[in-house]
């Protein structure tokens, strides 16, 4: 049923960042319980993305990178991801191992192999680029992923390809972030400019974000764990246990959107009540907006 000029989206996609979950659900710096506030965002995926064809978690899905964090991320997502039907797309970021994130995530391959992945959605193809440095906490990516990912751009589906990597080929606000950046941007474009990438969506920087690289619109999803807080007295970096969110992306023959949702739960009230959303429903279009975009006289 259309409620306006645009379809239904062909494709939509749960984009989730930086879990950092740790082993025994530990505290983040004692601090933060990153493994409630997954399982808040768990429940709130199965409403929000009831919808989604696909579920992307864009990297550093553990702090420490250890075996029992991973577990602890497929226990805690797996049931939403089969209840809803839709696959999940593990992504590598700078807290992750990949012998572990292998192993425990059951993606198989060689344990210290980048974790590169290509999932095809119906018409829509996910490709994930792990963009870590193991060592390191800024991103990039070698020769072999380049060649790797141009085959898996190569002769997309009609929808195009959405390409996940945790580090957004973005400049960064943070001027100190910075040096944890994406470092291969130039031969990242050149690849891009062969192919039909309709977003980028990222992780790595905590705030929700957007921007363009090689045309393209590069999409960050908000920690559910802990929001970074750029307002905050600088020079300190200021980390916040509040404000956690993940996005929906919406793909379109000819657009793209995205929408931010909170990631934990809240006291809400009901902006339009139910019973008036039904009856609106039920209305045949002319009326639906007459009864809902008519501004009284």
């Amino acid at each position: 049923m259309s409620f306006g000029m645009h379809p239904e989206p062909a494709a939509v996609i749960a984009h989730l960042s930086d879990t950092h979950l740790l082993a025994g659900g530990a505290l983040l710096a004692g601090l933060v319980d990153t493994e409630s506030h997954l399982r808040d965002t768990a429940e709130r995926l199965r409403v929000a993305a009831a919808d989604a064809d696909v579920i992307v978690v864009s990297g550093d899905v553990a702090d420490l990178g250890e075996r029992e964090a991973y577990a602890l991320a497929r226990e805690i997502l797996e049931p939403v991801a089969a209840a809803i039907g839709a696959p999940i797309v593990w992504a590598a970021g700078n807290h992750d191992e990949r012998p572990q994130m292998r192993t425990a995530l059951g993606l198989g391959g060689d344990p210290l192999d980048p974790v590169d992945s290509v999932v095809d959605v119906g018409d829509l193809r996910i490709v994930s680029l792990d963009s870590s440095m193991p060592g390191w906490h800024h991103g990039g990516f070698d020769e072999g992923q380049a060649e790797w990912l141009a085959a898996a751009l190569a002769e997309p589906p009609a929808l195009g390809s959405v390409l996940v990597m945790h580090h957004p080929p973005l400049p960064y606000r943070s001027k100190l972030m910075r040096l944890l950046e994406f470092r291969d941007e130039g031969r990242l474009a050149q690849l891009l400019d062969a192919g039909d990438v309709r977003a980028i969506l990222s992780g790595h920087l905590h705030v929700n974000g957007s921007g363009t690289f090689a045309e393209i619109p590069v999409i960050l999803a908000g920690a559910t764990s802990y929001a970074d807080d750029l307002g905050g007295p600088p020079p300190a970096l200021h980390g916040i246990d509040a404000t956690q969110s993940f996005n929906i992306v919406e793909i379109y023959a000819d657009s793209v959107a995205h929408t931010v949702v909170p990631a934990l739960s809240h006291e809400s009230r009901e902006t339009l009540p139910a019973h008036i959303v039904e009856q609106v429903v039920q209305l045949d279009p002319a009326a639906r907006m007459e009864r809902f975009s008519r501004k009284p006289l």
